[in-house]
């Protein structure tokens, strides 16, 4: 008996949840041996528990990931999660060549309120170099809420995870989006991501983000209905009016078309276009996104709303996980 306990006990450790933390839902991915995904599930936020990616109620938090804890029987497992991303800066911006690659952390941090300026006091930045030039070069900056992230990983800690991994929902998805075959080194792919309350639009180039940019929506409670599936997983349905619908997708429309133009003629000098759009979220609507966005736009697009992976048991996973799913293959 002590022999099958240690062997189920080492088979479980190497079981792994991988969140996904926004304003609205929590939903998860858990991990097994070789990457196998084996459960999926997600709860709803009612409003007001987190604002913006920072977290409001946390009593309230805590009973929730406690619930989904008990459920799926996710206790003392290992965590990775996306930052929110509302809490997320990505930007490339220019250095001198004089400055080595193990100075550039140390450099952004002494640039701060003088040539660099972040919406935030307290940020933690990581720096990546890119592209170099005669004169200087190009590095791209991520930085995120320091005081946001000491929040997650504390409040994850107090319910009995194991936070070990913190990465960018963008990341996640594009590294799902890499994993499927259909990503391409020369292509400036726009990764869109659409929301209850916010979207997202990223940029990558040769597998690298190159810009960033997150978009409130605003969300109101009569346009949407909450309901609960037989695994226990709970999911928003829209039940507003149709114009409200065509409103909210024109609005998205137009502000992806603007970025296009703005990405072109400003941040590349008019050297690139954006070749290829990727569409992915958990909007309830993003059939309606597609088809208004395919139609309006000139550009190829290339849509992540059906299952595109499969549990150990042969389960479709909804495409809302595409960021846990990610998160896994990391």
């Amino acid at each position: 008996m002590k022999r099958v306990m240690k062997r189920v006990s080492a088979f479980n450790r190497q079981h792994r949840v991988h969140l996904a933390i926004k304003d609205r839902y929590i939903r998860f991915v858990e991990s097994g041996k070789k990457r196998k995904l084996l459960a999926y599930g997600q709860k709803s936020l009612p409003d007001g528990v987190i604002v913006e990616g920072q977290i409001k109620d946390r009593e309230t938090l805590e009973l929730i990931v406690d619930e989904m804890i008990d459920q799926w029987k996710l206790k003392g497992k290992k965590v990775s999660f996306c930052v929110p991303d509302s809490t997320v800066i990505v930007r490339k911006i220019h250095v001198s060549n004089e400055i080595p690659d193990h100075e550039l952390n140390g450099y952004l941090y002494m640039e701060l309120g003088q040539s660099i300026h972040l919406p935030f006091a307290d940020p933690l930045i990581e720096a990546v170099p890119l592209e170099k030039t005669a004169e200087n070069r190009d590095v791209l900056l991520f930085a995120s809420r320091e005081t946001v992230l000491h929040e997650f990983t504390a409040l994850l800690k107090g319910t009995s995870l194991k936070p070990d991994i913190a990465d960018l929902s963008v990341l996640s998805l594009y590294r799902m989006y890499y994993h499927l075959g259909l990503a391409k080194q020369d292509e400036h792919v726009l990764m869109v991501q659409i929301g209850l309350d916010a979207f997202v639009l990223s940029v990558f180039n040769e597998h690298k983000p190159v810009f960033s940019r997150h978009y409130p929506l605003k969300f109101h409670d009569e346009h949407f209905e909450l309901s609960r599936s037989r695994s226990g997983s709970e999911f928003y349905s829209w039940v507003g009016a149709p114009n409200e619908l065509n409103s909210q997708s024109q609005d998205i429309t137009m502000e992806i078309e603007r970025f296009l133009s703005y990405y072109h003629f400003n941040l590349t000098k008019g050297n690139h276009r954006i070749s290829k759009l990727v569409l992915s979220g958990d909007h309830p609507c993003m059939e309606t996104f597609y088809s208004d966005i395919h139609t309006a736009i000139e550009v190829a697009v290339q849509p992540l709303l059906e299952p595109l992976f499969q549990t150990k048991k042969g389960r479709n996973i909804p495409p809302v996980y595409a960021e846990c799913i990610g998160l896994a293959l990391k």
